[in-house]
Formats: C-alpha cells, structure tokens, sequence
C-alpha cells in the first residue's frame, strides 16, 4: 500500500503539516526538520500526488516559456537560468517553441490563455504582433516578457541593450576608418530587438556626423540563423561594384556565416574585410581570427525574467520595474582592422 503523508510524518516525528511546509515552503522548517522529512520520503518511498496539491493550492506547478527558437545561443543560456530556477523553487517548465511560424505561436497563446495550464508565462523576443501579446497580458497567468516592450503598464519588460550593441560595434569600426559598413539583421515588423539594432547602428553614424548606406542594410525574415539565404545576402553585398569594408552581424552565427563566404571567395579577415558579431558565443572566440563581438547577459537575463515572474505569481499586486535594460560589453579580438588608405 502506499505510503501516505501521515506515515511521514509519523517516521520524521514531526506533525502533517511540516511535512507539507517541508516539501512546498523548505525555507520555513529548519535544515534538520528538512533532512529527517526527506530521509523519511525516501525510506517509505512516499510519492507526492502532484495533481491532489495542485487542487488544493490552485497552482500547476508549472512555467511556460515561449521562444522562438533554442538555436539561439543568447536564448539559450536564457532558457538554461529559467530552468535553473524552476528547479530550485520545484517547479516544472512547459517549453514553447514557435520556430518563427506564426501560426505556432498563435497556437501557443491560445493555449496558454484559453487553459489553465501554467502559474505564469515568460515570453522572449515574441516576433508576434502587440495585440497578441496583449492577450497573454490580460489571461489569468502572470506576463513577463524579454527582449519585447510593450504598452501596457502591468506588464514588466526585461531587456538586453541591443541599442548598445550594435552601437559599440560600430562605433569600433567608425573608429578605425571605415564607412562603408553592412548591418546585417532580422526583419520582423515587431521584433524589438532588430529595432533596437537598427537605432544602435544609426546613432554610431550620426556621432560622427556621417550615415550609413541604406543600400548594405540587409534584413532578413528568418527564424533560424544558419541557411542558404543568409550566404546569399552576404555574397551579394561583398559582389557589389563598391563592397562593404566592415561587416556587423547581429550575432554571432551569422558573422561566422560571413567568415564561410569569405574564405570561398579568398576574402581575407580583417585585412580586406572587418567583422563584428554579437553574443560572444565560444565559437567566435576559436575562429581565425577571433571575432571581436559583444558579450551579452544571457544567462542574467533569464534571471531577472524569471525572479520577476516568480515574484509576480506570489504576489499579485507587487510593483515591479516597467523595464529592465541589461548591459552589454564589446569584446575586441582579431577580426577587425584599420581601413587601407586604398581602400578609402
């Protein structure tokens, strides 16, 4: 028969309801009250009844993320500190993956607030558009989003600075001569970041009383960074009568994208070519050359993300920042260089 929550508390020799603070609430018994409640859990092999406590608290248990895609490295280490989190406060993670597809995350926010399937949702980079998302904001499950700002005060926003961003990795090159620079970004009409990118790379020009071309902008609507379409885009650009001399790539995959048709094309970097990316992920760093980058928080901001929407499940009405913005660091390597006189 199975061992119920009375035969633990009478092995532990403490009352029902220590054990139930014991396994929702640690921090409320002390460590020795804690270590004989579980020593007394694994002698019984006592399973907890995970949906009879979900009943009785009117909780799941459980946190969505949405994203667009694991491939990302920044939403990567993201993901990583959610989980990390998760796991400590015994809490489970419904992973959502839309892929870029519209019609995945519209099945998403449909399921995440027709249901009541989570405690609380955290939403990075949605790409979606802001009446969607306001849905998730006006569901029953509390809303925190990253990388997305949105008009609606209940709704705090965590973000990196990717105005920063770009901006330093241009500035770099600005700084080393060049003008002719390409921006190569994302193309979504409501894709913060991009946005964000985009000022960046237009207040580095502006410093130095200059403007970028608009013609090596290249934006592209894609979910994932590592395709055809990407080479082609870049290609073009360098096969133009008068190419780019710099490169800043909104991450780091695609930089090394750029690195691959520079060396099908005998394209030397940085000596004909100067490239920057964003993320400082461990391949930039073992490229030749090292790609100078930008380093970015990844992992502190699923921190904060997560310990807001935490705090926002436990207490409703607390007052959180409207936006969190989160700084970056350029990181400056081997693959850029001062612009040849002749190449001016």
């Amino acid at each position: 028969m199975p061992a119920k929550m009375q035969d633990v508390a009478r092995l532990a020799g403490v009352s029902t309801a220590t054990v139930s603070r014991a396994l929702n609430t640690p921090e409320l018994v002390s460590t020795e009250t804690h270590q004989r409640v579980m020593a007394a859990i694994h002698e019984l092999d006592y399973k907890i009844n995970l949906a009879a406590r979900n009943l009785r608290t009117n909780r799941t248990g459980t946190l969505a993320i949405v994203i667009p895609t694991i491939a990302d490295p920044v939403i990567n280490r993201a993901v990583e500190a959610v989980e990390d989190a998760a796991i400590e406060h015994g809490m489970t993670l419904l992973m959502c993956s839309t892929r870029g597809e519209a019609a995945r995350e519209q099945a998403y926010i449909r399921l995440l607030t027709q249901q009541t399937v989570v405690d609380g949702v955290l939403y990075i980079s949605p790409r979606a558009a802001p009446e969607d998302v306001l849905r998730l904001a006006h569901g029953d499950a509390p809303l925190v989003l990253c990388n997305y700002v949105m008009d609606d005060a209940r709704t705090p926003s965590v973000l990196v600075d990717h105005v920063s961003s770009i901006y330093q990795a241009t500035r770099h090159l600005l700084a080393l001569g060049h003008r002719r620079i390409a921006l190569l970004s994302l193309d979504a009409p409501y894709y913060t970041p991009a946005r964000m990118r985009r000022e960046g790379f237009e207040r580095a020009f502006a410093e130095v009383d200059a403007a970028p071309d608009p013609a090596l902008i290249a934006e592209i609507h894609q979910p994932t960074y590592a395709n055809d379409e990407w080479q082609a885009t870049i290609r073009d650009l360098l096969d133009r009568a008068n190419p780019p001399t710099a490169v800043v790539a909104f991450n780091d995959e695609v930089a090394l994208q750029v690195y691959a048709v520079c060396r099908e094309r005998g394209i030397r970097i940085p000596h004909d070519l100067s490239v920057t990316g964003c993320d400082d992920s461990v391949s930039g760093r073992y490229v030749d050359p090292p790609l100078t980058t930008v380093r970015v928080p990844a992992y502190e901001l699923g921190q904060v993300a997560v310990r807001q929407l935490l705090r926002r499940i436990e207490q409703p009405r607390a007052r959180l920042p409207r936006t969190t913005l989160l700084d970056v660091a350029l990181v400056t390597r081997g693959s850029c260089a001062a612009l040849h006189d002749n190449l001016v």
